[in-house]
């Protein structure tokens, strides 16, 4: 997910489960305190010094008035039963007789009969438990909301510490998808901050090697013209015979080699085409016609109508030519007819080559698109040609600001994948 961090399976992910489970334990330990060690504790020594101030204030003799200021000052609720009427400070108390019964069979019960001197009876009745228990609940959830609080600060702090192991990770897949020129921004100057240093240099190389790579691969093109050049014309002057057909046909090899690579070469970073709307569809059907007497045949599966897409014409030629024409030269003797389909995804036209042939090994898939690599090492001229067919296609799809791709079949053989966007943006 680009901009962001996948919380699962990723080191973001690890920390924040850390984050989440300490402060869910950390809730547990507080929420066990309270409610098995200080709420009944508490609330024993309330229950007994409440019983204790009752007696006192029986034992003085609490007339109504006090008993009403007792109420609204401590909240303790009277009820008074003997001598001189009956009085309550609240209509909810039951009457003393009730509340001795619920006092046998209730120990939990907050409340005390206490004999008065000189004749009656005092219920005294509070509900110091709830309270102690109310404020035990809304202390949890200032807690927890405090501890939530702390988890998305770290959350964010650990973000904007983990950011430049987010950027690593987009140009590492960037590197591995061929885009050489990237370069990560240094955001911090710590460890990861040299880690970064580190891996722009290292990408710097790559790309200088590849470069230098093509660089010679094109000069050493350039150099080998005058030389072939010459060599034909000595051929010509030679008298016909199997010795001379047979260097005709290396020379004649070498000289296609040599417009391949310097073709190549014509194609990088997009120069030299000619870009013009075409109908991908119909480009494709044709040449899937072509090809479609040559064994083990080919057919086109797509139903949909035209699909328009902004292209170089003769070069997608090529790279739907060449991927049919490898299809064709690696088949079995009982492959079935390669498929050809073409859909149209989000803004991209794709393209899909799928063959029945004998598949390219999972070691190999990712070098096939390299100049000169050939799945045969022995470089049999039976087995391929110079190993730049794949290679230019790859050239050409990118100049128009697409990917190829390949990947293996569930039975055999191996299906190519070409995404191009339906308006690269390029200049011819």
């Amino acid at each position: 997910m680009k901009g962001r961090f996948p919380l699962r399976g990723s080191v973001f992910g690890r920390l924040v489960a850390v984050m989440l489970g300490t402060a869910a334990c950390l809730l547990i330990i507080v929420s066990v305190f309270f409610f098995l060690a200080v709420g009944p504790g508490l609330g024993g020594s309330i229950h007994r010094l409440t019983k204790d101030y009752a007696r006192l204030l029986a034992a003085e003799g609490l007339d109504e008035a006090s008993a009403r200021k007792l109420a609204g000052r401590s909240q303790i609720d009277v009820r008074y039963e003997g001598p001189g009427g009956p009085w309550t400070t609240s209509r909810d108390l039951p009457s003393i007789d009730a509340a001795e019964a619920t006092l046998r069979s209730r120990n939990s019960y907050e409340a005390v009969v206490v004999p008065r001197a000189g004749g009656g009876r005092y219920l005294f009745s509070w509900d110091y438990g709830r309270r102690i228990s109310e404020a035990h609940g809304r202390l949890l959830w200032l807690l927890l909301a405090l501890v939530v609080s702390i988890v998305f600060t770290a959350h964010f702090a650990i973000r904007r510490l983990l950011e430049p192991l987010r950027l690593l990770h987009e140009g590492v897949t960037r590197l591995g998808a061929g885009e050489l020129d990237v370069v990560v921004r240094r955001t911090s100057q710590d460890e990861l901050g040299e880690l970064t240093d580190a891996f722009n240099g290292m990408a710097g190389r790559v790309r200088a090697m590849v470069r230098d790579r093509d660089q010679l691969l094109l000069d050493v093109s350039h150099e080998l013209r005058s030389p072939l050049t010459r060599m034909k014309v000595a051929l010509a002057m030679l008298p016909d015979g199997d010795k001379k057909l047979r260097m005709e046909v290396d020379v004649a090899e070498m000289e296609a080699m040599l417009k391949e690579l310097l073709e190549r070469e014509r194609l990088r970073d997009g120069r030299g085409l000619r870009l013009e709307p075409h109908d991908l569809a119909a480009l494709a059907r044709e040449e899937t016609s072509a090809l479609s007497e040559r064994a083990p045949g080919a057919r086109f599966t797509s139903t949909d109508g035209p699909v328009p897409v902004v292209f170089d014409e003769a070069a997608l030629r090529t790279v739907v030519r060449n991927l049919l024409e490898n299809a064709a030269k690696y088949a079995l003797p009982d492959s079935r007819a390669t498929e050809v389909a073409i859909a149209v995804e989000r803004n991209e036209a794709v393209l899909r080559v799928k063959d029945d042939g004998p598949g390219i090994p999972a070691a190999d898939l990712a070098s096939v698109f390299e100049p000169f690599f050939r799945v045969d090492r022995s470089r049999s001229r039976k087995t391929g040609g110079f190993g730049l067919g794949l290679s230019i296609c790859r050239r050409v799809v990118e100049a128009h600001g697409g990917t190829i791709s390949v990947a293996p079949n569930e039975g055999r053989g191996v299906t190519f994948t070409v995404r191009l966007p339906k308006d690269p943006g390029l200049s011819p």
